[in-house]
């Protein structure tokens, strides 16, 4: 039993160092070398070299989100950028597993919900990169509509009697004060 173990743990080990041999060799070698290797032409270690890189480049992904006042639990709407592509109109929705993205649908009445999406994510982990971008866009618009809201906020009541009290106080204290006696009516 012990040597069905070990044997079970060595396998992955030949598995990892073969293909960190042929990730070296797609990604660091000489195209020559990869050609050879795999027994093809230069031609077509160049395309699977291509291939393989636009596979690995990461696509870069932003959300932006526009909140709403939340209607159940639709808390507002988002954009998503995919590497210059933009989707609009994904759902940013309150899950019991938190913020999540909606994917964009339409009014079709032959389907069984009545909507139709319009996009979908089929890849598991984008999805979970939408989301936690969602979560993180929701909540920085959030707080620039408070820090906004704030701001043009009016102070309370008793501030602004204070305040015009003391400008009251500075303006009467910069007037002159008028001439006393007869000579000041007869002025008038």
């Amino acid at each position: 039993m012990a040597k069905a173990q070990t044997a079970a743990q060595a396998a992955p080990t030949v598995d990892e160092a073969a293909l960190a041999e042929m990730r070296r060799l797609i990604f660091d070698a000489p195209i020559a070398e990869l050609a050879e290797s795999q027994g093809i032409s230069v031609d077509e270690a160049v395309k699977l070299r291509v291939e393989k890189n636009l596979e690995e480049a990461p696509m870069p992904v932003t959300v932006t989100v526009r909140p709403i006042e939340p209607q159940g639990k639709l808390l507002g709407f988002a954009s998503v950028n995919f590497g210059g592509v933009v989707v609009d109109d994904f759902k940013v929705v309150d899950g019991k597993n938190g913020v999540f993205l909606g994917a964009p649908s339409k009014p079709d009445p032959t389907s069984r919900t009545g909507y139709r999406s319009t996009a979908r994510v089929t890849d598991r982990a984008l999805q979970e990169r939408l989301d936690a971008a969602a979560a993180e866009g929701y909540s920085v618009a959030v707080e620039k509509l408070i820090a906004r809201a704030e701001a043009v906020r009016p102070a309370p009541i008793k501030e602004q009697m204070a305040q015009a009290a003391k400008d009251a106080e500075k303006a009467n204290a910069a007037r002159s004060t008028p001439p006393k006696g007869k000579e000041a009516r007869d002025d008038r």
